[in-house]
């Protein structure tokens, strides 16, 4: 171990503030990162396809790809461990189920929320795959082979494992759900209301993910439960708007 993988060696600093801070502050630089990674990634498909159905998708799969590239150089430069990902047991089977549901009934409670209260709500990825039955479709497979696993291995299996040496797991996971929802609320559209009630199913999907991996130790898991959520969202919409 070199000497600066030392420096992010797990200790005793659940007691320590500073370690937190540094621990969010580490979470918080992985996030950017990312984001700009993908930023950079999707420069060209965005000047050359436009809104394309081929630009788009290359959109989705560089920008996305920006989550497991910045996990993947902070993991072998800094973070002196491996993530744990194998295939899941039965039991992990009924849990990834069970998640799936009920992060579905919050998005729908949500849903209704908003309508009861007459708040507006709105993305900006939804806008522009709205118009196209195909792209809505290659948003759920690409929920299963890439959107949920780049986001769950940078999330949970890089920050959220990271927070965890400097603060208790119940701490991680929340702070964890935090940093996941800049990403996700920097697409929505509307106002303050809007956002911040679009806001509460990135966190509360985050808290679901966070304590399945704490609880199996399985990255897998999480990343199916996160796959099954997304692509149910988008074959609904499939078999509901056109």
């Amino acid at each position: 171990m070199n000497n600066t993988q030392q420096a992010d060696a797990p200790g005793d600093q659940r007691t320590d503030w500073r370690g937190r801070v540094r621990a969010i502050v580490i979470g918080l630089g992985l996030v950017v990162a990312a984001l700009a990674i993908g930023t950079l990634l999707t420069i060209v498909p965005v000047a050359v396809g436009g809104t394309s159905l081929v630009a788009l998708t290359a959109t989705i799969v560089l920008s996305e790809a920006g989550y497991a590239i910045a996990g993947w150089l902070y993991l072998r430069r800094w973070f002196s461990e491996t993530v744990p990902i194998k295939m899941p047991t039965l039991r992990q089977g009924g849990w990834v189920i069970a998640s799936t549901l009920l992060m579905l009934g919050i998005a729908a409670g949500v849903g209704v929320l908003s309508t009861t209260l007459g708040v507006q709500l709105g993305r900006t990825d939804q806008e522009l795959i709205a118009g196209s039955p195909t792209m809505v479709l290659v948003m759920a497979a690409l929920s299963f082979v890439l959107i949920a696993p780049a986001e769950e291995y940078l999330f949970r299996g890089v920050i959220q494992r990271r927070l965890a040496w400097s603060m208790r797991p119940s701490a991680a996971i929340v702070a964890t759900a935090f940093l996941f929802v800049i990403p996700h609320a920097i697409g929505y559209l509307g106002g303050a209301e809007g956002v911040v009630l679009l806001s509460v199913v990135p966190f509360s999907l985050a808290v679901v993910m966070g304590v399945l991996y704490e609880r199996v130790n399985n990255l897998s898991v999480p990343i199916l439960a996160h796959g099954c959520y997304n692509a149910t969202l988008f074959i609904s919409t499939y078999f509901t708007a056109f």
